[in-house]
């Protein structure tokens, strides 16, 4: 008996046939092979491409996560994209944007997977206290207002323990090996960006109070003591808020409260 192996690629047609949005992937861009999807997205916004533009690639030469870190993504395996976002806000709500990414991922792998993804200060979602998802935003200013924001997201769903890099086997997972199944990319794409939409225009109406509340919720590190490393120094304390701009609020040892912008939660 022979059968035809299912291809599974994310063409703009087959993102089309599934997604559930009215702003987000009214465009897209679907690549075989890009850079990094959130350079063109960039590229794009620059010339004028509309909100929620989608970028999306089977696979980038050069993916990179926070301060220039190379991400590995593989041809196929997982979700590469990048969304253009024009918010009406001051500049320095832009590092909010993507706590709202986190919350819906978290929501979207929930409902189609019964799993619970841990969050991790400040871009990055767990599994299994792995890391299978980052989330990169890039942002452009005008007179203190955002003119807009490049929400570049990675995903690891379908990679098997033997595809990643052997740097990464211990602290890289995929939704496939937490789930013990494969997932239809496409499916999880659609769910994502239809609760992304959704959590992206609560904001607008609403503020941000709700969704910080499901990511401080979903944070297995919030109230309780961390490190954090930044510049070259570790700083240590218990994790008690989140500032208006996205800030890590550290209360240390001796009582003071001190707040970390940029910096890697190690433990």
């Amino acid at each position: 008996m022979s059968y035809k192996k299912r291809i599974d690629i994310l063409s703009e047609d087959r993102i089309k046939s599934v997604i559930k949005t009215s702003l987000f992937a009214q465009k897209i861009y679907a690549f075989w092979s890009i850079s990094t999807t959130n350079d063109f997205a960039y590229r794009m916004a620059l010339q004028g491409d509309k909100e929620g533009t989608l970028v999306i690639a089977e696979k980038q030469i050069r993916g990179r996560g926070r301060k220039s870190r190379t991400w590995d993504s593989s041809f196929s395996k997982g979700l590469w994209f990048s969304l253009i976002l024009r918010p009406e806000m001051p500049s320095h709500r832009a590092g909010l944007i993507p706590f709202i990414a986190s919350v819906s991922i978290a929501e979207a792998i929930e409902n189609k997977l019964n799993l619970q993804p841990d969050m991790k200060w400040p871009n990055d979602l767990l599994l299994g206290g792995k890391k299978f998802c980052g989330i990169l935003s890039e942002a452009e200013f005008v007179n203190n207002k955002i003119k807009f924001i490049i929400l570049g997201i990675g995903i690891n769903v379908n990679h098997n323990p033997n595809d990643f890099p052997d740097e990464l086997k211990n602290i890289a997972t995929s939704l496939r090996i937490q789930s013990e199944k494969r997932v239809d990319r496409a499916d999880l794409l659609a769910e994502i960006l239809f609760r992304l939409e959704q959590n992206y225009q609560n904001i607008k109406v609403s503020g941000f109070e709700e969704t910080l509340s499901n990511w401080k919720r979903r944070c297995s590190k919030f109230k309780k003591r961390v490190v954090i490393e930044m510049e070259g120094q570790k700083l240590s304390g218990k994790f008690i808020d989140l500032d208006e701009g996205g800030g890590l609020i550290l209360k240390t040892e001796k009582g003071e409260q001190k707040k970390v912008v940029a910096g890697d939660l190690i433990y």
